[in-house]
């Protein structure tokens, strides 16, 4: 259902870009995404269009598929979002594209052509040297190379802020009208930030700058070597979870070259034993991908826990020479769903 079903009139998808860091490797959970997929057909038809995006959305998340992205396109469109629209139809042409879906590539690039011109526009420009700023829009990195050039948005206000090294932030916004035209947008040009002016100590006697630095000096180190060793100790951990999880996939292929075994008469066309097959595959590439995580996890743990042990046992300081609110200690860390150990310390 989810790979054909879409809607004439669907709009495309927005200039997003999105960098997300790489997690463990799991095969596409396609259950939970045909379950999501349905509950979005089923918010289109009464058009709660928001419930439907939503739906769609945490779908693709779970398998990309063009023609979810289309769907994504259409509930995006029917709430004035052409920016994000145009956005999901070009993403749902290239992907049609590596799959070899002529038909719906075409389709997703046509609805993007017609939502082109109506396109709402935004152009940053500013007095200070681009390459200087972090620019950000509605909390979203904007690239450099985006500054001066006409980049689609949806309609509606939008929080901007921009910050740089010696310089004081500045939080604004700007209102982008729902007709196709060019929304222009000059950056203030940034105030320096004040300089900070060291304080007296009161008491400061002559020669104890020197003796000060020495302990200061020792004390950091060991500090650096508990947290070093801390670290150390919570990759080893990482390293035992993803050697786990490896074990898990690697069961599951074991499983399905079990069934495989089983079903030798069945020709190697047959759609269910093409399935196993698909399945065993990723499997045992999730369960690849997670031990040689968890070998390098393990190996930067041990080379951490050694420079930590080093640092520590090769510190000049001691607890005779460091007042006790600069020694490590073990707190507990606990919060909604998480649990653990942490280092605390003063430097």
């Amino acid at each position: 259902m989810r790979r054909t079903s879409f809607s004439r009139h669907a709009a495309l998808a927005a200039l997003v870009l999105s960098v997300g860091a790489p997690g463990l490797a799991y095969a596409g959970d396609t259950s939970t995404a045909e379950n999501l997929f349905e509950e979005g057909m089923a918010a289109l038809k009464r058009e709660d269009y928001k419930a439907a995006c939503e739906a769609f959305f945490g779908s693709n998340e779970a398998d990309a598929s063009p023609g979810t992205e289309i769907n994504l396109a259409l509930c995006n469109e029917k709430q004035g979002k052409l920016a994000t629209a145009w956005g999901w139809y070009r993403t749902a042409a290239g992907l049609a594209d590596q799959r070899g879906q002529r038909e719906r590539a075409e389709r997703a690039r046509s609805e993007a052509s017609r939502l082109e011109p109506l396109l709402p526009k935004l152009r940053i420009t500013t007095k200070d040297a681009a390459s200087t700023l972090t620019i950000l829009r509605d909390g979203t990195v904007v690239p450099t190379a985006t500054i001066g050039k006409d980049v689609p948005v949806d309609p509606g206000s939008h929080a901007i802020e921009v910050s740089a090294k010696g310089k004081k932030t500045w939080k604004g916004s700007v209102d982008i009208a729902s007709a196709a035209r060019v929304t222009p947008f000059e950056l203030p040009k940034l105030d320096d930030e004040p300089e900070e002016k060291a304080t007296p100590v009161a008491g400061t006697v002559v020669g104890g700058d020197a003796l000060a630095a020495d302990k200061g000096s020792s004390s950091t180190q060991r500090n650096v070597g508990f947290i070093l060793g801390g670290a150390g100790i919570v990759a080893g951990a990482v390293a035992i979870g993803l050697e786990l999880l490896a074990l898990r996939e690697d069961d599951k292929r074991k499983e399905q070259d079990g069934q495989l075994a089983q079903m030798t008469a069945v020709p190697d066309g047959d759609p269910n034993k093409k399935a196993i097959i698909d399945s065993r595959d990723s499997h045992k590439s999730a369960a690849n991908s997670n031990q040689l995580v968890a070998i390098v996890s393990g190996a930067g743990g041990i080379v951490l826990i050694g420079v930590g042990v080093t640092l520590i046992l090769t510190s000049q300081g001691s607890s005779k020479t460091t007042g006790q609110a600069n020694k490590p200690m073990v707190v507990p860390i606990l919060g909604n769903g998480t649990a653990g150990l942490g280092f605390h310390t003063s430097f």
